[in-house]
């Protein structure tokens, strides 16, 4: 397998405005006006208009429906006009052998692939979740475009997924990625390393796949009354479904400052900074463009790197 990171996160939502003074003056990320100028932005997918604003190796995409009839137009109205998380996108440095191995797998393509393009894959087949696969780009953002340094990169995607061997017979089996075995936590009862009143209300079972410089993250309910649950219940019907993003920042109380002045609503609190300078943070995501979002600056897993250097340790 050829998958070398993960290329960008596609959001939909039907306010690009809105979209635009969350993340330049919550997150504190730019617009990339090279590539998606404002107002106009850059034809995207499905006949949307979107944006682009960086974040580390990767960005975040945004876009607006064109169509009420499209794919992304219909997922907003299932969202009562809320939007969210629509995809995710993986860089190949070898597309068309990934997808001859996708396929082999059992995994099916969306429509016809004209050999060279961005392909999306059919979601009956990835879990119940839209995944896309594309090209590497080797995608380096201009200094201009990275914003005012709050954010540097994407900690983790996250996931929930109603069961932990199904969701790492795809990551690894089929979909290729390692997982980071020192990172799983939960299984016995709630994660020790997270935050303690999450872990108290919404206890999971995480499982963690370093992919470049991120790491998908997988949390499994290990009850039925939580949060995640409920969300697993009603929208995992298929294995997994998007669950938030995590932004790396290296001052978490300086993310949450900029954020609540920016009119993004907090869930719960952190400790002060002179208490602990590691802190996570949750923001609602009815003032994120529809994502719950979880910004850290916790350290990777011991094992994160193994996915590219030498042999990965079993469990």
């Amino acid at each position: 397998m050829a998958i070398t990171r993960v290329h960008h996160v596609g959001l939909v939502t039907e306010d690009l405005e809105n979209a635009r003074h969350v993340l330049v003056e919550g997150f504190g990320l730019s617009l990339n006006e090279h590539r998606t100028p404002w107002p106009d932005g850059a034809q995207g997918y499905d006949g949307t208009k979107i944006l682009e604003f960086p974040i580390g190796e990767m960005y975040y995409e945004i876009a607006k429906p064109g169509s009420a009839d499209s794919a992304p137009g219909q997922f907003l109205e299932s969202s009562n006009g809320r939007g969210g998380m629509y995809y995710v996108s993986f860089a190949s440095d070898d597309l068309a052998g990934d997808l001859k191995e996708f396929q082999a797998k059992g995994i099916k393509i969306e429509g016809e692939w004209d050999g060279e393009g961005p392909v999306f894959l059919d979601p009956t087949t990835t879990l119940g979740i839209r995944l896309q696969v594309t090209s590497d780009d080797t995608y380096y953002v201009h200094p201009y475009y990275r914003g005012n340094g709050t954010c540097t990169g994407m900690a983790h995607v996250g996931l929930a997924g109603r069961d932990g061997n199904e969701s790492r017979e795809f990551w690894t089996n089929v979909f290729g990625l390692r997982e980071d075995f020192s990172s799983e936590r939960g299984k016995d009862g709630p994660a020790a390393d997270r935050d303690l009143s999450r872990a108290a209300s919404d206890p999971v079972h995480i499982l963690e796949f370093p992919v470049g410089g991120t790491v998908i993250e997988i949390s499994h309910p290990t009850t039925t009354e939580s949060g995640t649950a409920r969300l697993v219940a009603e929208r995992a019907t298929l294995g997994n479904v998007f669950h938030h993003t995590a932004p790396f920042t290296p001052d978490v109380h300086r993310f949450v400052d900029q954020a609540n002045a920016a009119g993004m609503q907090q869930i719960g609190s952190i400790p002060p900074k002179e208490v602990s300078e590691r802190a996570t943070g949750w923001f609602h995501p009815r003032t994120c463009m529809g994502m719950l979002l979880e910004p850290w600056n916790r350290p990777p897993g011991h094992d994160h790197v193994e996915h590219t250097h030498g042999a990965h340790p079993g469990p």
